[in-house]
């Protein structure tokens, strides 16, 4: 299988590439096949690795307290490691194929590249990569205004 352009072009940067652009991520992206129950992302291990989720179910897990704590389940088009791949720290959860996935991998080191010769794409990259985050606080800040709620007594009925 190849790099699927016109997914990206849709599902991540919402913008046509140019031919140059095309060019760069096949030189910087590849494509991974994961099998259900297998692991895209271990926590704990050495980051700079972005994921992109192109079909299939993930959960994202942490393991760090002695048990399994599911975070979230995501769906084809999420990204994956995102904080990993801006630090260069290591994954801070681990990411689970809960069915067949494919999985486009771009290493940091390679998107350095696009970055010099490809200003406009490691912009649509990053602006994606921020959006998503910026979603992500917004559910979590949800998720502690109801427990601050819920904590206070604000949140029973009668």
């Amino acid at each position: 299988m190849s790099i699927d352009d016109k997914w990206l072009e849709q599902r991540i940067a919402y913008r046509g590439f140019t031919d140059a652009e095309r060019e760069a991520l096949s030189g910087a992206l590849s494509e991974v096949q994961v099998t259900d129950g297998d692991r895209i992302v271990t926590q704990g291990q050495s980051g700079g690795v972005l994921y992109i989720l192109r079909s299939g179910k993930a959960e994202i897990v942490d393991e760090s307290h002695g048990s399994t704590v599911s975070i979230a389940n995501v769906n084809e088009g999420a990204l994956l490691g995102e904080m990993t791949f801006l630090t260069g720290g290591d994954a801070s959860a681990s990411v689970i194929a809960r069915s067949d996935c494919v999985v486009y991998r771009l290493p940091r080191e390679l998107f350095v590249g696009i970055m010099a010769d490809q200003p406009e794409l490691s912009y649509a990259l990053f602006a994606t990569m921020l959006a998503n985050t910026a979603e992500t606080i917004r559910h979590m800040n949800e998720e502690h205004i109801g427990m601050l709620q819920y904590i206070g007594g604000l949140g029973r009925m009668g």
